[in-house]
């Protein structure tokens, strides 16, 4: 015969009881909760009501009840949940199309997040979002090196690890003669579903990009660092294209008008953009000079036209030039 549950354990069963079960659309009575009690529990509903009426009075547990009429039954439902249902919906679609975090983590992390709301809404929570080209990393660790990255960034420490990059022969390879980076880390980036990491490779003394699923072996030193005090990383990541790095340089192109929805998510409404005739304008900004940026560009077509500096308009010629020649060999 199993052992009485003591009043301690009483409580938090009814409390157990009301945050799994109870919502305000879906509220129990005193009988309801009292029911669902274990067997075992030897407790009469005179028990259960003092307990409800004591969370009630109380200042720290949220509980509500509803009393339609005098005599009548009451219905109790916990009014405490940090999460509305979309929010929980927005949480696991994101979770969902984040491929940096394997399938195995995704699941267990939604089943978490299920748990924030009561067993009916949960139901609700089961029309995951359709990803599509879901493909996600065969890389489980890529969650805990995040962790550390963050530790490294708030702690100023400096971080160490392997980096490399998949070959043809579908084999990872390490880059740096499997030697470990140093680097100062600024700043974590989400972009395009990935996680890239900022920070300034200490042995060239230059700011790099690195992508967090190729690192390996990624380790928190005991060594601090001071972070370059001219360094901005938000202005850093703007100029930015496609995550690639390079020399800054500043930009002016003829768009056609088509584009201005582009140009805007890109740059936002208040890029310097100015019209030019009737069916284009010019946008004049600061950028990175890279392959990102000229692949980003020429991704329009005849639709843009680089005028300035006269380095990337070579650049474009001599891409177009290729492009051209590939297909009339």
């Amino acid at each position: 015969m199993e052992k009485p549950i003591s009043a301690r354990e009483r409580l938090l069963e009814v409390i157990s009881i009301l945050e799994k079960n109870t919502d305000e659309e879906d509220m129990k009575t005193l009988h309801e909760i009292h029911a669902m009690l274990p067997e075992h529990s030897n407790v009469g509903v005179g028990t259960v009501r003092e307990d409800l009426l004591a969370l009630e009075d109380s200042f720290i547990y949220p509980i509500l009840s509803v009393q339609e009429k005098v005599g009548m039954q009451k219905h109790y439902h916990y009014d405490g949940r940090l999460f509305e249902i979309h929010e929980l919906r927005l949480l696991m679609d994101a979770i969902s199309a984040a491929k940096f975090i394997p399938q195995s983590e995704t699941n267990r992390l939604l089943m978490k997040i299920r748990k924030l709301t009561s067993n009916r809404l949960a139901k609700q929570l089961n029309n995951e979002l359709y990803v599509v080209n879901d493909a996600k990393y065969d890389l489980a660790e890529v969650t805990k090196v995040v962790a550390q990255l963050h530790t490294g960034i708030q702690d100023r420490k400096i971080i160490a690890f392997q980096y490399g990059r998949y070959g043809t022969d579908l084999e990872f390879h390490l880059s740096n003669n499997e030697n470990k980076y140093l680097v100062k880390p600024y700043g974590l980036v989400w972009n395009s579903d990935r996680y890239y990491l900022i920070g300034e490779y200490i042995t060239e003394g230059e700011i790099r990009q690195y992508r967090v699923d190729r690192m390996r072996s990624v380790q928190v030193t005991d060594e601090n660092f001071v972070p370059d005090p001219d360094f901005n990383l938000q202005d850093h990541v703007s100029k930015m294209f496609h995550m690639f790095g390079g020399e800054p340089l500043s930009l002016e192109a003829v768009f056609s008008n088509k584009l201005i929805n582009v140009v805007i998510d890109r740059f936002g409404t208040d890029a310097n953009i100015q019209a030019k005739g009737p069916d284009s304008f010019v946008l004049k900004t600061r950028a990175i000079m890279s392959d990102g940026l000229v692949q980003w560009l020429m991704r329009f077509g005849h639709r843009v036209k680089v005028i300035h500096p006269e380095t990337l308009v070579s650049q474009m010629k001599e891409e177009a030039k290729n492009f051209y020649e590939n297909y009339h060999e």
